[in-house]
């Protein structure tokens, strides 16, 4: 596989890459990444790992998915949950979602014991990317479980000017210790244990789960659809969203949106282009 290497904080062209993945079969060593979804554009590309089991911050969103005697997969909450992850029903639908998480993580710690971490990320990236690529996703699904994960994030930041990292992320107590390079933005995730660093002002952005838009107005927020608020400097709020267990009020807030016809949830039908 073609491969770039840096070297004092700065990168060979990535011309070599574009294209690099017609034809080639999918290597194993590499970390899976997506283009787009059915919220984001294709200019966004997306890094995942499994839903709350890398999630140390999450208290009341905190779900994943796990395999019982029979081999089949099903969703466990945890102690404190109020609604369900998104991320972890889909691990539990879809074998490719959570086979594709499992096999990132397993990379993921394998490289920080090594040290390896940072070159597997940005090698990763660039295999991954396209021309129009201008923004990665960190965790749709997860979160940073560690500070020196979390450090290999932002060497791949610095080694990418030309990219916009972004993240939503309960692991706050993490980012105490950090100085973020300029385009990588952090938005904190409200509902986790870590939330008195918010109330006590450390993180200006940060996003709220909500059941309705009136519930968003009613705490001063935007309702955000697109990720475009992850650029700004408010707080804003997210639509609950996914399967969530029988009896969930949270659940019946979504039925209660569709019936009006109102958002129920992301599809490339529904999808918006963000510009930054």
């Amino acid at each position: 596989m073609l491969s770039v290497h840096c070297g004092g904080g700065k990168c060979h062209p990535h011309a070599l890459y574009y294209g690099s993945r017609q034809g080639i079969t999918p290597n194993h060593t590499m970390l899976n990444l997506s283009n787009g979804n059915g919220k984001l554009a294709n200019d966004t590309l997306i890094f995942n790992l499994p839903a709350g089991k890398t999630c140390p911050g999450a208290m009341f969103c905190k779900s994943f998915a796990v395999v019982d005697e029979n081999g089949k997969r099903k969703i466990q909450d945890g102690e404190y949950t109020e609604f369900r992850c998104f991320a972890a029903s889909s691990e539990v639908q879809y074998d490719a979602v959570y086979n594709n998480r499992a096999h990132n993580l397993q990379l993921i710690v394998d490289a920080l014991k090594n040290g390896s971490a940072a070159d597997l990320i940005h090698d990763s990236i660039q295999h991954n990317r396209t021309r129009k690529t201008a923004k990665v996703r960190i965790h749709e699904s997860g979160d940073f479980f560690s500070g020196a994960y979390l450090d290999a994030w932002i060497e791949v930041a610095n080694r990418n000017p030309d990219l916009k990292f972004y993240c939503y992320s309960k692991s706050l107590q993490l980012f105490q210790g950090f100085k973020l390079p300029e385009n990588f933005y952090m938005t904190a995730s409200y509902g986790g244990k870590f939330d008195y660093l918010i109330d006590a002002g450390y993180f200006p952005r940060y996003s709220k789960v909500v059941m309705n838009d009136d519930d968003a107005a009613n705490l001063g927020l935007e309702v955000d659809h697109d990720d475009s608020h992850c650029f700004g400097e408010k707080p804003f709020a997210l639509l609950v969203h996914g399967t969530q267990p029988k009896g969930s009020i949270w659940g019946a807030a979504i039925r209660i949106r569709r019936a009006a016809n109102k958002f129920g949830g992301y599809n490339k039908k529904n999808r918006q282009s963000v510009t930054v």
